[in-house]
């Protein structure tokens, strides 16, 4: 759906323009273009990031092992190709255009859910190399 001619540029300045209308925030017309830049770049990101943790559960299938390689090769490669055919799909739709530099935001996306699936992995097998937390004793 994102990737349809309804959400296109001009979609998405009329909701930050009727915002700026609603909230009377006084931004001119310029301004919020540029907010508008922003808004869909990070689009992109999170858009990607979600779609990464989805690949790697899908992966994953449940196992029990924190962190493979081969899983966080496998999302990177299909979430990236994903990226590329959506953004083919784009050239195709009126209003829309397609850009290979939005492929990159939709790679970013997908690396920092990486980033963060291996954080939380060296954190949990951190914690089960420590072993269980004792209880803190208290004074009576």
């Amino acid at each position: 759906m994102l990737s349809t001619s309804g959400f296109d540029t001009g979609f998405t300045y009329k909701v930050l323009k009727a915002a700026n209308d609603f909230f009377e925030l006084g931004l001119a017309a310029a301004r919020l273009r540029e907010i508008n830049a922003v808004v869909r770049k990070l689009g992109h990101v999170t858009e990607y990031f979600i779609l990464g943790l989805l690949l790697w559960r899908a992966l994953r299938r449940g196992r029990e092992a924190a962190w493979r390689w081969s899983w966080a090769l496998g999302t990177f490669a299909l979430g990236a190709a994903w990226a590329a055919l959506d953004e083919l799909h784009q050239r195709f739709e009126r209003g829309r255009g397609s850009s290979i530099v939005d492929v990159g935001w939709d790679s970013l996306g997908l690396l920092l859910a990486l980033v963060a699936l291996s954080v939380l992995a060296w954190k949990k097998k951190k914690g089960r190399a420590q072993g269980p937390a004792l209880p803190k004793q208290t004074r009576n």
